[in-house]
C-alpha cells in the first residue's frame, strides 16, 4: 500500500485511514499464499509493521483507543514469525552455501538450507479473519485532530527512543539490546515515511537512510538466528569442526554489520534532529492546513 497523506485531509484522519488501510492489506496477502507462501506472509508482516508504527503515532498523539489494536496486530504478527524464520534460515543457508566451495562446510550449509519446515502458519485463516476484523474497526476509530507541528514533535519523540536504545546497544551488545534498537529503527522509519509520503522533503528524506539502516540491523539479527539453527543442527560425523567453522564465520560477518550500523547512527541522527527542528520549514507551511 503506497503511503499518502493528502495535504486536503486532515492528518488525524489520513492517520487512521492509513493504519486501517494497512492491517486490511495484510489481510489480502495472506489471502494469496497458494503460489509460494514465504513472499505475501513476509509483505503481510511488513503492513502489520506499518500499521504499529501508524497506531503509536495516533496513541502517543492522545488517541488512547490505539493501545490495544497495536497490541492485537503485535499479536497476530508475531504468530506467523516462526515461518518467517523458517523462510529467512533456508534463504540464508542456501546463499551461504553457494559462496562455499565443495567441502564439509558447504554440506552443512546445504543440510540446514533443507531444513525448510513449514512455510505457512497452521493459524493462517484464523489470522486473516482476525486482520480483517482489525480493519473494520480501525476504520470506525475516532479521529484525533493531529497538527503538522505536533506531528514534529510525536517524531522527534520517536528519535530519542531509538537514540536511547542505541545507547544501550553500544554500551551492552546483546541480541536483546540490538534487537530492541532495531525495533525502534523501524518505528521511526515507519514514521518518517510518513512524513515522506506528506512533505517530499526535510524529515521524510531521511526515510531511505533509516530504511538502510534498519536493514543492516535486521541482516545482523538474522545471521545470528541462522548461527542459532547450525549449533542446533544434526550433522554427520565428521562435519562438527565444519559447523563450528560456519558459526565462527557468521559471528564475525554479523560483528560487521552491528560495526557499521553503530558507526552510521550518530550522523543519521544529527541529521534527523535538524529535519526536526524549529529551523525546518516543512511543518508549517500553508498548504499544510486541511481545507
Amino acid at each position: 500500500m503506497k503511503l499518502r497523506l493528502p495535504l486536503n485531509r486532515a492528518l488525524g484522519a489520513s492517520l487512521v485511514a492509513l493504519a486501517a488501510g494497512l492491517t486490511r492489506e495484510a489481510a489480502e496477502q495472506l489471502a494469496s499464499l497458494a503460489p509460494g507462501p514465504v513472499e505475501p506472509v513476509h509483505r503481510a508482516r511488513v503492513a502489520l509493521k506499518r500499521a504499529r508504527s501508524t497506531l503509536r503515532l495516533l496513541e502517543k498523539a492522545g488517541a488512547d483507543w490505539a493501545l490495544v489494536p497495536r497490541y492485537r496486530l503485535a499479536h497476530l504478527a508475531g504468530l506467523m514469525s516462526a515461518a518467517r524464520e523458517t523462510a529467512v534460515v533456508a534463504a540464508l543457508a542456501s546463499k551461504l552455501a553457494q559462496q562455499l566451495a565443495e567441502g564439509p562446510p558447504r554440506e552443512v550449509a546445504l543440510l540446514l538450507a533443507a531444513k525448510r519446515g513449514r512455510l505457512v502458519p497452521p493459524e493462517v485463516d484464523l489470522i486473516r479473519a482476525a486482520l480483517r476484523q482489525e480493519a473494520q474497526q480501525l476504520a470506525q476509530a475516532p479521529v484525533p485532530v493531529i497538527t503538522p507541528l505536533q506531528l514534529r514533535h510525536l517524531l522527534r519523540r520517536s528519535l530519542v527512543r531509538a537514540d536511547r536504545q542505541y545507547r544501550d546497544a553500544a554500551l551492552l551488545a546483546t541480541l536483546d539490546s540490538f534487537h530492541s534498537w532495531r525495533k525502534a529503527v523501524i518505528v521511526l522509519r515507519d514514521q518518517c515515511a510518513l512524513a515522506a509520503a506528506r512533505w517530499p522533503s526535510g524529515a521524510g528524506g531521511a526515510h531511505p537512510l533509516l530504511f538502510k539502516l534498519a536493514r543492516q540491523l535486521g541482516h545482523g539479527g538474522d545471521l545470528a538466528l541462522l548461527g542459532q539453527r547450525l549449533e542446533r543442527l544434526r550433522v554427520p560425523p565428521g562435519c562438527d569442526s565444519a559447523r563450528r567453522e560456519l558459526i565462527r564465520r557468521l559471528q564475525a560477518e554479523r560483528q560487521l554489520a552491528i560495526a557499521q550500523a553503530l558507526r552510521r547512527w550518530p550522523r543519521l541522527e544529527k541529521q534527523l534532529a535538524y529535519f526536526l527542528s524549529e529551523r525546518d520549514p516543512y511543518f508549517a507551511t500553508p498548504a499544510d492546513h486541511p481545507r
